[in-house]
């Protein structure tokens, strides 16, 4: 009987977006995270909307340029906010922004308001303590300036406040880039088209991503010069599998040489290119990146290890993560790239340290959880493979390769009756899912459901596309 292997999903980072360093909440060693929601329109007027999530944009932008501080990523803010249900209608005051905040894992919570009267903007901005549930009323920052010239302006000014309120160190270069983040286009309908755009493209839909990128052309439209707008388009049509529309907006990111953005904008072309299999092109765009950003280069060395690994060099991939580690040990998607290369070379023991090490520091990752179980089954720990699959399960329920996975290790077991339940699941959440399928009519033929296997088999039959495997299910079929 050929048999039937048990899936690996390995986690290949995706480098998408606004592309600040610290965005996605991977705290370095004496960082301060900061959480900053979107800003209260006390106009209640949806003329002025856009400015409470292209505020809380700006700042999250603005302020990572600081090293000292870890942004939490926009995308996690807006998925707290839905689970509490305190999104654009809520109320997001005092006595909730420190549950969020926790929710966040912040030490701080940056919240605001603004109010346009007339051709004048005022924009009010406080942090709360997470851990105290305290605002200091002194650290209150409030300006005002003209509608819409002065938002840039005054965004800035409200940003390097909130620096120096935050107690952190900050260099002249930090406070610069900051600057040059927070004025990234002039062109105010610019930055309204190129907000839309990015709350299209949070909705996490493929509809919202092809409005994403019409946004992002018009903005372009308005200023050739924005670069940011560029490189969220590089990262839309990437995501739309438009490869070579994307290597052109990463490229001309790299023209228009945007301190800010020029080295994660060869680090997104090295990910464009990877995906196009244009390896050798990769390798070169991620090396460039680490060669404009060596202190700051944690991602893009956990992008190089990927695309060394898609070439089959493992080894080389095992150095790359191990940069990244070095870099920010508290990298955790790292370790589980470390963990994928190790579990590669047959060095499981390796493999199962650094996914534990992932997990430590990601306890929210199914990935992880299931990585670990695919390893844990080539070692024979059938009880902790088990028990992983069933926490990434537990993490992410509809997680269809965990659940075949689970079933794998329990028909190891010879606990038929729970695989069944489990490859049933996996179908359930993937009719498609082939390998499933051959399972399935294994175990059921196992048991003597003869019946039920033979429809099982003739489902993996019309889909299944290897001609070993074709010839092996007609064998299947044939028998009595």
């Amino acid at each position: 009987m050929k048999p039937v292997h048990a899936f690996i999903s390995v986690l290949f980072i995706t480098i998408l977006g606004i592309t600040p360093f610290l965005r996605n909440g991977t705290c370095q060693a004496s960082s301060v995270t900061v959480a900053v929601l979107p800003f209260e329109n006390l106009n209640r007027d949806s003329t002025y909307g856009l400015l409470s999530r292209g505020m809380c944009e700006s700042l999250i932008e603005g302020l990572s340029s600081v090293k000292s501080l870890t942004l939490v990523e926009r995308a996690q803010v807006e998925k707290t906010l839905k689970e509490q249900a305190l999104g654009l209608t809520g109320v997001i005051d005092e006595k909730t922004a420190p549950k969020t905040g926790q929710l966040l894992g912040a030490k701080y919570v940056v919240m605001g308001s603004y109010q346009v009267i007339g051709n004048q903007v005022k924009i009010t901005a406080r942090f709360v303590n997470v851990e105290t549930g305290e605002i200091d009323q002194s650290k209150i920052v409030s300006v005002t300036g003209r509608y819409p010239d002065q938002v840039f302006d005054l965004q800035s000014q409200i940003a390097s406040k909130l620096v120096a309120n935050f107690n952190v160190a900050a260099s002249k270069a930090e406070t610069d880039r900051m600057a040059t983040v927070l004025k990234s286009t002039q062109n105010f309908t610019a930055y309204e088209l190129f907000i839309k755009g990015l709350n299209a493209w949070l909705l996490g839909t493929e509809t919202g991503n092809q409005e994403a990128i019409t946004y992002y052309r018009k903005a372009i439209e308005l200023d050739p010069n924005y670069a940011l707008a560029y490189n969220n388009l590089g990262a839309s049509l990437n995501e739309h599998g438009k490869y070579g529309e994307a290597i052109a907006a990463y490229r001309k990111v790299i023209e228009l040489k945007p301190d800010p953005y020029l080295a994660p904008a060869y680090s997104n072309l090295g990910m464009a290119l990877a995906d196009q299999g244009k390896y050798e092109e990769a390798i070169a765009a991620y090396r460039k990146a680490i060669e404009l950003k060596p202190d700051d280069a944690y991602i893009y060395y956990n992008g190089l290890g990927v695309t060394l690994m898609q070439q089959g060099k493992d080894q080389e991939a095992i150095v790359a993560y191990r940069k990244a580690i070095e870099l920010n040990p508290a990298y955790a998607d790292a370790y589980s790239n470390l963990g994928a290369a190790f579990n590669a070379q047959g060095k499981y023991g390796e493999a199962i340290t650094a996914y534990r090490k992932a997990i430590e520091l990601k306890p929210d990752d199914a990935d992880a959880y299931s990585n670990l179980g695919v390893v844990l089954k080539k070692q024979e720990k059938y009880e902790e493979a088990i028990a992983a699959y069933r926490k990434a399960i537990e993490l992410k329920p509809d997680f269809s390769e965990a659940y075949y996975n689970l079933g794998i290790n329990l028909k190891k077991q010879g606990k038929y009756g729970e695989a069944i339940v489990a490859y049933r699941k996996a179908i359930e959440l993937n009719p498609d899912f082939t390998n499933a399928l051959e399972n399935l009519a294994i175990v059921l033929d196992a048991k003597g459901v003869r019946k039920e296997a033979r429809e099982y088999w003739e489902r993996a039959f019309k889909l299944e596309k290897d001609p070993e495997r074709v010839e092996w299910i007609m064998k299947r079929l044939a028998e009595p």
